[in-house]
């Protein structure tokens, strides 16, 4: 990963973290919103390519989530657990595969921290539902920053 990919996630990971803190359970209804405009402008350069049905499927989809996106919430929470769970269980999978070891045992500590921080709130998310557990998101966005942070600031290995 290049190093301003690298600071640009730490960035995004900490943005999200501290989003999940302050708005505890509204980061999702802001996501569906974002996504559903995504779709929509999709569905508009697909239109622009002349690539009808998928440009009307996206526009469909993108109304449907910014219109009824928070009734859905409970299902995207579980979609989204699930996936951070798989992304911090390959992540890990790939550090032990490899024998990921830093110089020190705190930068040995650290690689290994991301993926179990990825699980733990995943872990996290998966109980959450029905909003009432707005403690989820502030430790989802607390491990998040920690997240961010650790990949600012642990060496990456080379590809």
């Amino acid at each position: 990963m290049k190093t301003s990919e690298k600071i640009i996630s730490a960035a995004l990971t900490i943005v999200l973290g501290i989003l999940c803190i302050i708005m505890k359970g509204g980061v999702i209804s802001v996501a569906m919103t974002i996504l559903g405009a995504v779709l929509i402008v999709l569905g508009i350069l697909d239109l622009a390519g002349k690539a009808f049905p998928p440009a009307v499927v996206k526009i469909v989809l993108g109304v449907l989530f910014i219109v009824f996106g928070w009734t859905i919430v409970s299902a995207v929470l579980y979609i989204v657990a699930a996936l951070l769970m798989i992304y911090g269980i390959l992540q890990l999978y790939g550090r032990i595969r490899f024998k990921v070891k830093g110089p020190r045992a705190i930068d040995t500590v650290a690689a290994y921290a991301g993926p179990v921080i990825c699980i733990v709130v995943a872990f996290f998310l998966f109980f959450n539902q029905g909003g009432t557990v707005d403690w989820v998101f502030i430790v989802s966005g607390i491990f998040l920053i920690i997240e961010g942070i650790l990949m600012l600031f642990v060496p990456s290995r080379k590809d």
